[in-house]
Protein backbone atom coordinates (compact mmCIF):
# COMPACT_ATOMS: atom_id res chain seq x y z
CA UNK A 1 0.00 0.00 0.00
CA UNK A 2 1.18 3.53 -0.78
CA UNK A 3 0.35 6.41 1.54
CA UNK A 4 0.96 10.07 0.73
CA UNK A 5 3.14 11.45 3.51
CA UNK A 6 1.97 14.84 4.70
CA UNK A 7 3.45 15.97 7.41
CA UNK A 8 26.44 24.98 -2.91
CA UNK A 9 29.17 25.49 -4.62
CA UNK A 10 28.77 24.44 -8.26
CA UNK A 11 32.28 23.69 -9.38
CA UNK A 12 31.80 20.77 -11.73
CA UNK A 13 32.63 21.45 -15.36
CA UNK A 14 30.19 19.18 -17.21
CA UNK A 15 26.53 18.21 -17.17
CA UNK A 16 25.43 14.59 -17.24
CA UNK A 17 23.82 13.53 -20.50
CA UNK A 18 20.02 13.47 -20.04
CA UNK A 19 19.93 10.45 -22.31
CA UNK A 20 21.34 8.48 -19.41
CA UNK A 21 24.88 7.46 -20.40
CA UNK A 22 26.66 5.43 -17.76
CA UNK A 23 29.72 7.71 -17.59
CA UNK A 24 27.56 10.65 -16.53
CA UNK A 25 25.66 8.79 -13.82
CA UNK A 26 28.95 7.31 -12.62
CA UNK A 27 30.25 10.85 -12.18
CA UNK A 28 27.36 11.56 -9.82
CA UNK A 29 28.36 8.51 -7.84
CA UNK A 30 31.92 9.77 -7.60
CA UNK A 31 30.78 13.18 -6.38
CA UNK A 32 28.51 11.58 -3.77
CA UNK A 33 30.88 8.90 -2.57
CA UNK A 34 30.47 8.50 1.17
CA UNK A 35 26.78 9.40 1.14
CA UNK A 36 23.86 6.95 1.16
CA UNK A 37 22.93 7.78 -2.43
CA UNK A 38 23.42 5.49 -5.38
CA UNK A 39 23.01 3.79 -7.72
CA UNK A 40 21.90 6.54 -10.09
CA UNK A 41 19.58 6.13 -13.03
CA UNK A 42 18.73 8.74 -15.64
CA UNK A 43 15.87 8.57 -18.13
CA UNK A 44 15.11 11.05 -20.87
CA UNK A 45 11.39 11.18 -20.06
CA UNK A 46 8.87 9.47 -17.81
CA UNK A 47 5.45 10.07 -16.34
CA UNK A 48 6.61 10.46 -12.74
CA UNK A 49 9.86 9.46 -11.07
CA UNK A 50 7.94 8.98 -7.81
CA UNK A 51 5.52 6.58 -9.48
CA UNK A 52 8.42 4.68 -11.03
CA UNK A 53 10.21 4.16 -7.71
CA UNK A 54 7.00 3.35 -5.82
CA UNK A 55 6.40 0.56 -8.36
CA UNK A 56 9.90 -0.80 -7.67
CA UNK A 57 9.87 -0.41 -3.90
CA UNK A 58 8.41 -3.86 -3.27
CA UNK A 59 11.25 -5.52 -5.16
CA UNK A 60 15.02 -5.55 -4.74
CA UNK A 61 15.66 -1.81 -4.98
CA UNK A 62 17.85 -0.75 -2.06
CA UNK A 63 18.11 2.38 0.07
CA UNK A 64 19.59 5.32 -1.79
CA UNK A 65 18.45 4.57 -5.35
CA UNK A 66 18.13 7.85 -7.30
CA UNK A 67 16.02 8.22 -10.44
CA UNK A 68 16.32 11.49 -12.37
CA UNK A 69 14.66 12.58 -15.58
CA UNK A 70 14.98 15.32 -18.14
CA UNK A 71 11.19 15.57 -18.39
CA UNK A 72 8.17 14.45 -16.38
CA UNK A 73 4.88 14.31 -18.27
CA UNK A 74 2.79 13.55 -15.17
CA UNK A 75 4.70 15.15 -12.31
CA UNK A 76 2.50 15.87 -9.32
CA UNK A 77 2.46 17.34 -5.85
CA UNK A 78 0.16 17.11 -2.85
CA UNK A 79 -3.55 16.68 -3.59
CA UNK A 80 -2.45 15.26 -6.98
CA UNK A 81 -1.75 18.75 -8.30
CA UNK A 82 0.17 18.72 -11.57
CA UNK A 83 3.79 19.86 -11.66
CA UNK A 84 4.69 20.60 -15.28
CA UNK A 85 7.54 22.28 -17.12
CA UNK A 86 8.97 22.08 -20.65
CA UNK A 87 11.53 19.34 -21.22
CA UNK A 88 15.12 20.17 -20.37
CA UNK A 89 14.37 23.10 -18.08
CA UNK A 90 13.99 21.99 -14.45
CA UNK A 91 15.40 19.57 -11.91
CA UNK A 92 13.22 16.52 -11.27
CA UNK A 93 14.32 13.43 -9.38
CA UNK A 94 13.18 10.94 -6.74
CA UNK A 95 15.01 8.80 -4.21
CA UNK A 96 14.06 5.56 -2.51
CA UNK A 97 14.83 5.36 1.20
CA UNK A 98 14.82 2.44 3.62
CA UNK A 99 16.10 4.10 6.83
CA UNK A 100 16.89 1.92 9.83
CA UNK A 101 14.05 3.46 11.88
CA UNK A 102 11.34 2.75 9.31
CA UNK A 103 10.59 -0.79 10.50
CA UNK A 104 9.62 0.47 13.96
CA UNK A 105 8.06 3.80 12.90
CA UNK A 106 4.73 4.50 14.54
CA UNK A 107 5.30 2.03 17.38
CA UNK A 108 5.34 4.69 20.13
CA UNK A 109 9.10 4.36 20.55
CA UNK A 110 9.65 8.08 20.02
CA UNK A 111 8.77 10.79 17.50
CA UNK A 112 7.35 9.50 14.22
CA UNK A 113 10.11 10.25 11.72
CA UNK A 114 8.18 9.27 8.59
CA UNK A 115 6.74 12.71 7.92
CA UNK A 116 10.09 14.34 8.69
CA UNK A 117 11.64 13.17 5.42
CA UNK A 118 9.76 15.94 3.61
CA UNK A 119 11.03 18.48 6.12
CA UNK A 120 14.59 17.18 5.81
CA UNK A 121 14.61 17.58 2.03
CA UNK A 122 12.94 21.01 2.14
CA UNK A 123 15.49 22.29 4.65
CA UNK A 124 18.30 20.86 2.51
CA UNK A 125 17.05 22.65 -0.62
CA UNK A 126 16.74 25.95 1.26
CA UNK A 127 20.27 25.51 2.63
CA UNK A 128 21.72 24.99 -0.86
CA UNK A 129 19.85 27.97 -2.32
CA UNK A 130 21.12 30.17 0.51
CA UNK A 131 24.71 29.26 -0.43
CA UNK A 132 23.92 30.62 -3.92
CA UNK A 133 23.10 34.03 -2.45
CA UNK A 134 19.32 33.57 -2.51
CA UNK A 135 16.90 34.10 0.34
CA UNK A 136 15.00 30.82 0.61
CA UNK A 137 12.45 29.59 3.12
CA UNK A 138 10.26 26.54 3.72
CA UNK A 139 6.50 26.86 3.43
CA UNK A 140 4.91 24.12 5.52
CA UNK A 141 4.65 21.32 4.71
CA UNK A 142 6.46 20.76 1.42
CA UNK A 143 7.31 23.88 -0.59
CA UNK A 144 10.43 26.02 -0.85
CA UNK A 145 9.97 29.72 -1.56
CA UNK A 146 12.23 32.50 -2.73
CA UNK A 147 11.93 36.01 -1.31
CA UNK A 148 12.84 39.28 -2.99
CA UNK A 149 11.91 40.81 -6.34
CA UNK A 150 11.30 37.36 -7.90
CA UNK A 151 9.50 35.89 -4.90
CA UNK A 152 7.47 32.74 -5.34
CA UNK A 153 7.47 28.98 -5.14
CA UNK A 154 10.70 27.54 -6.49
CA UNK A 155 10.43 23.90 -5.39
CA UNK A 156 7.93 21.29 -4.29
CA UNK A 157 8.39 17.95 -2.58
CA UNK A 158 6.25 14.82 -2.52
CA UNK A 159 6.96 11.92 -0.13
CA UNK A 160 5.09 8.62 -0.21
CA UNK A 161 5.18 5.70 2.20
CA UNK A 162 5.21 2.21 0.72
CA UNK A 163 4.21 -0.48 3.20
CA UNK A 164 4.66 -4.24 2.95
CA UNK A 165 7.46 -6.72 3.58
CA UNK A 166 10.07 -4.15 2.57
CA UNK A 167 8.70 -0.76 3.62
CA UNK A 168 10.18 2.28 1.94
CA UNK A 169 9.79 6.00 1.56
CA UNK A 170 9.93 7.51 -1.92
CA UNK A 171 10.51 11.25 -1.97
CA UNK A 172 10.65 13.40 -5.07
CA UNK A 173 11.78 16.95 -5.75
CA UNK A 174 10.79 19.34 -8.50
CA UNK A 175 12.96 22.46 -8.51
CA UNK A 176 12.44 25.30 -10.99
CA UNK A 177 15.80 26.02 -12.60
CA UNK A 178 15.11 27.58 -16.01
CA UNK A 179 11.29 27.53 -16.00
CA UNK A 180 9.42 29.84 -15.57
CA UNK A 181 11.84 31.85 -17.73
CA UNK A 182 12.94 35.39 -16.89
CA UNK A 183 10.07 37.80 -17.34
CA UNK A 184 11.94 39.45 -20.20
CA UNK A 185 11.67 36.21 -22.20
CA UNK A 186 8.52 35.80 -24.30
CA UNK A 187 7.04 32.30 -24.13
CA UNK A 188 3.89 30.67 -25.44
CA UNK A 189 3.85 28.30 -22.46
CA UNK A 190 1.61 29.43 -19.56
CA UNK A 191 3.45 30.22 -16.33
CA UNK A 192 1.90 28.71 -13.18
CA UNK A 193 0.61 31.42 -10.83
CA UNK A 194 2.94 32.11 -7.93
CA UNK A 195 5.86 30.20 -9.46
CA UNK A 196 9.39 31.50 -9.78
CA UNK A 197 12.71 29.98 -10.82
CA UNK A 198 16.43 30.34 -10.38
CA UNK A 199 16.55 31.89 -13.85
CA UNK A 200 14.05 34.55 -12.76
CA UNK A 201 16.24 35.25 -9.75
CA UNK A 202 19.23 35.79 -12.02
CA UNK A 203 20.94 32.49 -11.23
CA UNK A 204 22.38 30.23 -13.93
CA UNK A 205 23.33 26.81 -12.67
CA UNK A 206 23.75 23.29 -13.97
CA UNK A 207 20.67 21.49 -12.68
CA UNK A 208 22.30 18.08 -12.36
CA UNK A 209 25.16 19.30 -10.22
CA UNK A 210 22.60 21.26 -8.26
CA UNK A 211 21.02 17.85 -7.61
CA UNK A 212 24.35 16.63 -6.26
CA UNK A 213 24.56 19.59 -3.85
CA UNK A 214 21.00 18.98 -2.65
CA UNK A 215 21.70 15.27 -2.09
CA UNK A 216 24.84 16.04 -0.09
CA UNK A 217 22.82 18.32 2.20
CA UNK A 218 19.94 15.81 2.34
CA UNK A 219 22.34 13.04 3.33
CA UNK A 220 23.50 15.10 6.32
CA UNK A 221 19.90 15.66 7.42
CA UNK A 222 19.00 11.99 7.05
CA UNK A 223 22.10 10.90 8.96
CA UNK A 224 21.17 13.27 11.80
CA UNK A 225 17.60 11.95 11.74
CA UNK A 226 18.93 8.49 12.61
CA UNK A 227 20.13 9.75 16.01
CA UNK A 228 18.03 9.92 19.16
CA UNK A 229 17.89 13.71 19.09
CA UNK A 230 17.62 13.86 15.29
CA UNK A 231 13.95 14.92 15.14
CA UNK A 232 14.56 17.80 17.55
CA UNK A 233 17.64 18.93 15.61
CA UNK A 234 15.66 18.87 12.37
CA UNK A 235 12.85 20.80 14.06
CA UNK A 236 15.34 23.52 14.98
CA UNK A 237 16.68 23.67 11.41
CA UNK A 238 13.15 23.79 9.99
CA UNK A 239 12.12 26.56 12.38
CA UNK A 240 15.17 28.59 11.35
CA UNK A 241 14.19 28.24 7.67
CA UNK A 242 10.41 28.46 8.08
CA UNK A 243 8.33 30.97 6.15
CA UNK A 244 5.18 29.68 7.86
CA UNK A 245 5.95 29.83 11.57
CA UNK A 246 5.57 33.47 12.50
CA UNK A 247 2.88 34.10 9.89
CA UNK A 248 -0.87 34.54 9.90
CA UNK A 249 -2.25 31.54 8.05
CA UNK A 250 -5.39 29.96 6.75
CA UNK A 251 -5.46 26.16 6.97
CA UNK A 252 -7.82 24.43 4.56
CA UNK A 253 -9.06 21.22 6.17
CA UNK A 254 -11.86 18.76 5.37
CA UNK A 255 -13.68 19.82 8.54
CA UNK A 256 -13.48 23.53 7.77
CA UNK A 257 -10.87 26.26 7.45
CA UNK A 258 -8.80 27.38 10.41
CA UNK A 259 -7.41 30.92 10.61
CA UNK A 260 -4.82 31.94 13.15
CA UNK A 261 -1.14 32.43 13.92
CA UNK A 262 1.37 29.71 13.06
CA UNK A 263 3.51 29.60 16.20
CA UNK A 264 5.55 26.39 16.24
CA UNK A 265 6.36 22.96 14.83
CA UNK A 266 6.09 19.71 16.78
CA UNK A 267 8.99 17.31 16.95
CA UNK A 268 7.29 15.06 14.39
CA UNK A 269 6.78 17.92 11.94
CA UNK A 270 3.18 19.06 12.54
CA UNK A 271 2.29 22.74 12.44
CA UNK A 272 1.04 24.42 15.62
CA UNK A 273 -1.56 27.16 15.07
CA UNK A 274 -3.09 29.54 17.61
CA UNK A 275 -6.62 29.97 16.21
CA UNK A 276 -8.53 33.19 16.27
CA UNK A 277 -11.13 33.40 19.01
CA UNK A 278 -14.60 32.46 17.83
CA UNK A 279 -13.29 29.96 15.27
CA UNK A 280 -15.06 27.14 17.02
CA UNK A 281 -11.76 25.55 18.01
CA UNK A 282 -10.86 24.45 21.53
CA UNK A 283 -8.98 26.98 23.59
CA UNK A 284 -5.25 26.82 23.08
CA UNK A 285 -3.06 25.80 20.15
CA UNK A 286 -4.23 23.39 17.43
CA UNK A 287 -1.84 20.80 16.02
CA UNK A 288 -2.26 20.53 12.24
CA UNK A 289 -0.95 17.32 10.70
CA UNK A 290 -2.53 17.73 7.26
CA UNK A 291 -3.81 20.82 5.51
CA UNK A 292 -3.24 23.32 2.73
CA UNK A 293 -1.70 26.53 4.01
CA UNK A 294 -2.21 30.07 2.74
CA UNK A 295 0.05 32.74 4.17
CA UNK A 296 -2.02 35.80 5.02
CA UNK A 297 0.71 38.04 6.40
CA UNK A 298 3.74 37.98 8.66
CA UNK A 299 3.07 38.40 12.37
Amino acid sequence: MVTRMEPGTHHFPESPDPGGDSASTASWGTALRGTRFGPFEMVGATGSTNDDLVARAGGHADDGLVLATDHQSAGRGRMDRRWEAPAGTNLTFSVLLRPSWLATAGSNTGPDRRGLVTSALAVSVAEVLETMGLKAAVKWPNDVLLAGPQAGKVAGILAELVTGERPAIVVGLGLNVDWPPPESVISDEPVPPGATSLARAGIRVDRWWLMVDVLVAFDRQLAALESTDGPERLRADHLAASATVGSRVRVERPGGDLVGDAVDLTVDGALVVEPDSGDGEPCGPVVVNVGDITHLRAL
